[in-house]
Order: C-alpha cells, then structure tokens, then sequence
C-alpha cells in the first residue's frame, strides 16, 4: 500500500475507534476504556476477509478533514483521560468554544456542498485549488474567521483552521483543495445535526416554561 492508501486507513480506522468509545465509554472505567482503544487499534491491523476494517470504513467515508481527524483524536484522549485532564475536559465541554465550531461546519458545508453540487452556476470547490480564479477568497474567508476567533476567544475553532490550512502547505492528504482539509460531510453532517438538536431543546424548553408559567 502506498503512503496515501496509509493515510487513508488511519482516518478511517481513528473514526471507527472514536465510535467504539462513543458507544461503550458510559459503561467503563478510563483505565478499562484505555485498553479498550489499545486492543481496538491491534484488532484493526487484523484482516478480515482480506480487509482490514479500516478498508471499510474508508469505503464510505473517503478522506476526513484534518479538523474532523483532530476532533476525533481529541474525543479518545480526553475520554481515556478522564478526571486527570480535568482542566481540558472542562474546556472541551465549553459552549463558548462549541457554538462556534459547529456553526463554521455548518455554514461552511451550507456554502461548500449545495452549490458544488450544481445547486447554482457557481461551483465555490473550485476556490480550494491554488491558483485557480477567485482561489484568494477561500483563504480570505477563513483568516477572517480565524481573526474573529482571535479576538473572541473562540480557540478550539482557530487551531481548527491553523490546523487544516497548515496541512494544505504541508500536502498531509492526497487532495490538492484546501476545502478537503478543512471539512468533510461527516464533520458538516455533525454540526448540523448539534445545532438543531439545540434549537430543539430552546424551543422544547421554552415551550415547558410557557407550560409553568400559565
């Protein structure tokens, strides 16, 4: 297999472990969790049916983002940690840090995925390949997000952005388009689904307070 094909099954094998600890962290211990993961990562080397499992998950999913890559890595460490990363954990769970994030997902894959798929004559994918007409403006609108980060504190979103476009430089993935390492449909399809899961709560809540009140 060459480096890509590499590259590929990691994601793809990080997404499936990040899935397992989603699934069965509320029933065991860190320590017991942490091997878990281990024998997880051993047991994904196996081949089953001649594929390892990471074959299959990336026959779905393709590549991830290097945001959706940092955001699962970080899920499994801080879940594995537990109480002794008590200061970060505390900052994963922050809303002031979440809202952000998923509504630059959500808004970014809004803007990226209908009209790439032909929604309109602009195909704004094309503004991910370097050189290309109009390609300033992607990195334009994400300094313009990182600046706002700045100054707002919105810090899990800024390396986020430092982090993809970074990897665009250094050619991490196959992809020549920095859209590809900045999000994916997995990543927008999870924002999405967190900011109506919110606005559900608001209203469920609202509505119960209406309740309580009259």
């Amino acid at each position: 297999m060459d480096l890509w094909t590499d590259i590929g099954l990691f994601l793809a094998t990080v997404l499936w472990v990040a899935m397992l600890v989603k699934l069965t962290r509320r029933w065991f211990q860190n320590s017991v969790l942490t091997g878990l993961v281990v024998l997880a990562f051993i047991a994904a080397m196996v081949p089953f049916n001649g594929l390892v499992i990471g074959s299959y998950v990336f026959s779905v999913t393709s590549y991830l983002s290097i945001s959706t890559l940092l955001l699962l890595v970080a899920f499994i460490v801080l879940s594995c940690a537990g109480a002794r990363c008590e200061q970060l954990l505390g900052y994963w769970h922050c809303r002031r840090q979440w809202r952000p994030t998923v509504m630059f997902f959500a808004i970014s894959g809004l803007l990226l995925y209908p009209l790439a798929g032909g929604l309109t004559m602009f195909d704004p994918y094309r503004l991910g390949f370097a050189g290309s007409p109009g390609s300033i403006l992607l990195p334009l609108y994400l300094m313009g997000w990182a600046i706002v980060c700045l100054l707002r504190g919105w810090y899990l979103l800024l390396l986020l952005i430092a982090s993809a476009v970074l990897c665009f430089y250094l050619k991490i993935l196959p992809s020549l388009n920095l859209w590809d390492y900045v999000l994916d449909p997995l990543v927008v399809i999870y924002s999405l689904l967190m900011l109506l899961k919110a606005l559900f709560c608001k209203v469920f809540k609202f509505q119960y307070l209406n309740k309580q009140v009259f």
